[in-house]
């Protein structure tokens, strides 16, 4: 018995664990978050606080017993010598980092040492790393922590103390007393629901005297103490708000957490600063590099131009400061790109020394026009070019045929192509409603009448171009040579027209295809949804109730207090035994205490400030309902303007195209003579027209997915799964249907990761914790 005794004692002086109070504030709130999520409508994999192992934000150290982080060495001083004082003897155990080393292992590299990211795969890494993710978890957690204490008020709350004296009086002479005492109380507190407070306490005093007579005295006492409160102060209304308002701050929690994580998949993936974005500024720089390419033919063009005596050095001037612009705004853009990519990475969590490699797949409609027949074009271009400088001098008679050669194979191999865009003609041809009969839909069928005339054309005049050509080569003779040549010259020019029609039909096909996502909201439905499903909206009308409710409660300050006391006090007569209580020494009381209202000032304030703050909830609420109708009203007038925009910036880019093409085969007419004409102006803003439009295009398709998420998020349409990805978040949930996922999570924490190898390494000291684990496949 007495080693049990000394153990408990010894028990006592020590209290539990560090790591036990952790998890018990562990066990105690996951529950309350789990429970909570479900109210406020999703479910998640995640709630507990500590990050993956895997992640930049873990912490592989004992999370009890952190080891010393390193220091500045100019503030360590003052920690080490306070004032000039010896300071505080820290723990010896250190490490020499704050991010732990070794976490980038865990990344998805690329066989190129890059990140490959596209829209999910960013998203993912974001919740791995992301500091904003783990600081609104952590303030979700923190609330469901304050809502513990509030509830423990209302449980049993135990209380030992104890107090023990040695005193020595007179020592030395023949009045010295020594004597010791030991003072112990051990009780408990009860609070009750409708304001009463219920305290016991027994008290026990030991005391032995060393010297004078050597007694020995044990007295106890066992006090019971109650009160109840009649007026002020009286009530559940009253004494449960506190606890009331935690119950219901955590469900507001929840809700932010919530729609943060809706507001942090939008900003990742899609919003201005998001991977939508950065794929648009890659979009900006395949235009500008476009535009650097046609402006850098037009040059070399011009140049020989030039030499032929057909154009000024004035109109090759100008070219070449377009040429130069041109570098300029791709140099710029690329520049633009590396910025903002180092900022997303800070999105991410990620630190902008990772380098990463956006799958531009997205942007696949986009591309025009097919690689192979640009490059085609190109290479005719060049042939033509080639034969140019053969003005003064015509070939030989076996190099000019073997130029008869390579022609017929160039325009071999532009042949496939025209069958290539008839099939995308088809395919276009097929998502043409005929039941449409808007301007843009008509001008589409006409266009797509017009190609099907024109491409058919295409391959007759091709076929009809290389059986010329034969021809010609055939009559090949020394005396002809220079015949040969300029047929060959124009052959060349008309396959260089028809490759640049081909591009320009195609890039008008591939142009018409790209199609926004209808949106089948109406203003009067998505009013009543967002209405109705807004979980900020909800929180904001509960609070207009939680403000009421203190209005009753500042209102029950006003009143006089009167409290029904009650006492008992069991004591004994001296007899040393520390539970022998006897009746002669019991003590019972029970009275009333009246405290008069003569002063309530303070009280009379903030009941008036409590009736100013119910009006002021009572407004902002419904100033956030009138801004949820502004928002929706002005995500459908925004979509509908930018969906008008985006066909314009169509249409401007299809115009574009047949100008430049015409432009282009203006100046290439055998024998014209552009000098002093508006030729050059003329192409310089086709060139310009063209990189405008291309610009606009894209830019009106993604600013249109971009503002089309906002509406879901405005609306509180878009749902998540429990990892945080939509669920099928292009399908419009009728009004009246809970946008939430509405699936139950478990009632507890998440299961801790199976045992395994930390992934990150170890404090140098070689505490390795117990904690960490492997990733859950």
């Amino acid at each position: 018995m007495r080693v049990a005794g000394l153990l408990l004692a010894l028990s006592l002086l020590a209290g539990c664990t560090r790591a036990h109070y952790r998890l018990s504030a562990d066990r105690e709130v996951y529950p309350i978050l789990a429970e909570r999520a479900s109210a406020a409508g999703f479910a998640t994999d995640r709630l507990q606080l500590e990050p993956a192992p895997i992640s930049r934000l873990a912490d592989p150290t004992n999370p009890d017993k952190p080891p010393r982080p390193p220091d500045d060495p100019v503030a360590a001083q003052y920690m080490e010598h306070p004032n000039g004082m010896k300071g505080a003897h820290w723990p010896n155990r250190h490490i020499d980092w704050i991010e732990a080393p070794g976490w980038e292992e865990s990344l998805p590299w690329g066989p190129e040492g890059k990140l490959k990211l596209d829209a999910d795969r960013s998203f993912e890494l974001a919740l791995l790393h992301s500091r904003e993710y783990q600081t609104a978890l952590e303030q979700l957690y923190l609330a469901a922590l304050t809502l513990t204490l509030n509830r423990f008020e209302f449980q049993t709350r135990w209380a030992l103390t104890n107090f023990t004296n040695f005193s020595s009086i007179a020592p030395g002479t023949p009045l010295e007393t020594n004597t010791l005492t030991s003072d112990t109380n051990f009780g408990f507190a009860q609070n009750f629901a409708a304001g009463g407070q219920l305290i016991v306490d027994f008290a026990n005093s030991f005391l032995l005297e060393y010297t004078g007579n050597g007694r020995t005295s044990v007295s106890s006492n066992f006090v019971a103490s109650f009160v109840q409160p009649l007026l002020r102060n009286a009530g559940r209304r009253v004494r449960l708000e506190e606890l009331t308002q935690a119950e219901r701050d955590v469900l507001y929690a929840a809700r932010d957490f919530y729609r943060f994580r809706k507001q942090f998949w939008a900003d990742v993936t899609t919003l201005s600063g998001g991977y939508l974005s950065l794929l648009l500024q890659v979009q900006t720089i395949r235009n500008a590099q476009a535009n650097l390419v046609g402006s850098e033919q037009a040059l070399r063009e011009y140049e020989e131009l030039f030499r032929g005596g057909k154009i000024t050095v004035v109109q090759v001037d100008q070219v070449f400061q377009q040429f130069q612009q041109a570098r300029a705004s791709v140099a710029q853009a690329e520049a633009a790109l590396q910025t903002s990519l180092d900022q997303f990475k800070l999105v991410l969590g990620l630190p902008p020394r990772i380098p990463i490699d956006l799958d531009d797949s997205v942007l696949s409609p986009f591309t025009l026009v097919d690689a192979k027949l640009d490059a085609l074009r190109d290479e005719v271009d060049a042939f033509l070019k080639a034969r140019n400088r053969d003005l003064d001098a015509p070939p030989q008679l076996a190099p000019l045929q073997t130029q008869y050669r390579d022609f017929d194979a160039l325009a071999g191999r532009l042949d496939p192509f025209i069958d290539a865009i008839v099939r995308e003609l088809e395919e276009w041809g097929k998502s043409l409603d005929p039941a449409k009969s808007d301007d843009h839909t008509k001008r589409a069928r006409t266009t797509h009448a017009q190609f099907k005339e024109t491409l058919p054309e295409a391959k007759r005049d091709l076929a009809a171009l290389r059986a010329a050509a034969k021809t010609d080569a055939d009559a090949l003779a020394e005396a002809k040579r220079k015949e040969g040549w300029e047929a060959l010259v124009t052959h060349t020019r008309k396959l260089l027209a028809l490759a640049e029609t081909l591009v320009a039909v195609q890039s008008q096909i591939r142009i018409n295809k790209i199609v926004l996502e209808p949106i089948p909201w109406t203003e009067p439905d998505a009013m009543v949804f967002a209405k109705e499903n807004r979980l900020d909206l909800q929180t904001e009308q509960a609070q207009v109730t939680d403000a009421w409710r203190k209005v009753l409660v500042a209102a029950n300050a006003l009143r006089s207090e009167l409290n029904l006391v009650a006492n008992a006090n069991l004591g004994q007569l001296g007899n040393n035994q520390p539970f022998d209580f006897a009746g002669e020494a019991a003590r019972y009381q029970i009275g009333v205490r009246f405290i008069g209202p003569l002063n309530r000032k303070a009280e009379r304030n903030n009941y008036r400030a409590a009736l100013i703050a119910y009006q002021q909830a009572r407004r902002e609420y419904m100033a956030l309902s009138d801004g949820v109708e502004r928002s929706i009203r002005s995500d459908l007038r925004q979509l509908e303007l930018q969906r008008f925009n985006f066909e314009i910036a169509r249409l401007r880019l299809i115009s574009a195209t047949r100008q430049l093409e015409g432009v282009r085969q203006q100046i290439r007419q055998p024998g014209r003579d552009v000098r002093g004409t508006s030729s050059t102006l003329d192409l310089l803003n086709a060139l310009n027209a063209q990189q405008s439009a291309r610009n606009d295009l894209a830019n009106g398709y993604i600013s249109y997915e971009q503002l089309r998420v906002q509406l879901l998020l405005d609306l509180e349409a878009l749902r998540l799964d429990s990892r945080g990805y939509p669920i099928d978040e292009r399908r419009p949930l009728p009004a009246g249907e809970f946008a939430g996922d509405r699936c139950d999570p478990p009632a507890g924490p998440p299961p801790a990761p199976p045992a395994g190898p930390a992934v990150l390494p170890p404090p140098a000291d070689g505490d390795a914790p117990a904690r960490l684990a492997a990733p859950q496949k």
